[in-house]
C-alpha cells in the first residue's frame, strides 16, 4: 500500500489517500523528536557522549562527545539513530509524548528508542503532512530546514525530479516501511507532502508519487 497527504501550509486544504494507515513511523518519528528538544528547557550546548547503537549515523564512530544541538542537526540531516537516542534519553519518552499531542497528531505514538526491540514507533500519512506543516509555523522552523535540506540532497529523489524546487525531506526506512515527508518550495508556491508504504517501495517510486502532487 501506498498512503500519501498533501497539505497547503498557506491554506491549510488536504489531501490523502489512506492518509490514515498506521504504519511503523521507522526514522520519521525523528521529526517529533527534533520539535520536542527544540521546546524543552535543555542546554543545547551540553556535550554527550553517542552511545554504540548501530544503524544510520556517525555520531558514535566519533572520539568528540557533541552538544546536543549537534546531535540534534545529526538526527535530521543522515537520520543518526544514536544522536537520537541521545535526545529521547535526555528528554524523556513523556516530552516527546507530549509534543505529538501538543501537534494534534491522532495516531503518532513513540514507544522506544532507535534499534532497540519493543513495540513500533508509529504514525501515518496524514499526520507526518500535518506535523510537519505545523513546525513550519514554529521560531525554530528554520533551523529545523537546514538539516532537512542536507538530507533530501543525501538521500531524496525529489530534488533530482523537481530540479527548480527547493526540498527539505525526512525519510525512514524497515524492513517493512519506507517513507518521506518533504517540503517543497518555488517561489511563493509552497506545498507539504508524506509518502508512506508497506511493504515498502523503491525510493524513486516514493518521490515520484511525492512530485506527482507538486505537479499533477
Amino acid at each position: 500500500m501506498i498512503a500519501w497527504a498533501a497539505l497547503d501550509p498557506d491554506g491549510g486544504d488536504v489531501e490523502h489517500e489512506h492518509g490514515h494507515e498506521v504504519m511503523p513511523a521507522a526514522s520519521t518519528i525523528k521529526l517529533f523528536v527534533y520539535s520536542a528538544f527544540r521546546r524543552a528547557e535543555l542546554d543545547p550546548s551540553e556535550a554527550v557522549a553517542a552511545p554504540p547503537t548501530g544503524g544510520d549515523g556517525v555520531s558514535e564512530h566519533l572520539e568528540t562527545p557533541l552538544t546536543l544541538a549537534d546531535h540534534a542537526f545529526l538526527m535530521l540531516a543522515v537520520s543518526d539513530n544514536a544522536s537520537t537516542n541521545v535526545l529521547l534519553d535526555r528528554l524523556g519518552f513523556d516530552a516527546v509524548a507530549a509534543e505529538i499531542e501538543r501537534l494534534g497528531l491522532a495516531n503518532t505514538r513513540v514507544r522506544r528508542k532507535l534499534m532497540t526491540a519493543g513495540p513500533e514507533n508509529e504514525t501515518t500519512a496524514f499526520d507526518l503532512a500535518s506535523g510537519l506543516a505545523r513546525l513550519l509555523a514554529e521560531p525554530f522552523a528554520e533551523d529545523m530546514l537546514r538539516p532537512l535540506r542536507v538530507a533530501a540532497e543525501l538521500k531524496s529523489f525529489l530534488p533530482h525530479l523537481l530540479p527548480h524546487a527547493t526540498v527539505a525531506a525526512k525519510w525512514g526506512d524497515l524492513d517493512t516501511v519506507r517513507h518521506e515527508a518533504a517540503y517543497i518550495t518555488q517561489g511563493d508556491r509552497r506545498l507539504v507532502i508524506a509518502v508512506c508504504s508497506s511493504p515498502p517501495v523503491s525510493p524513486d517510486v516514493l518521490a515520484r508519487t511525492a512530485a506527482t502532487m507538486w505537479t499533477p
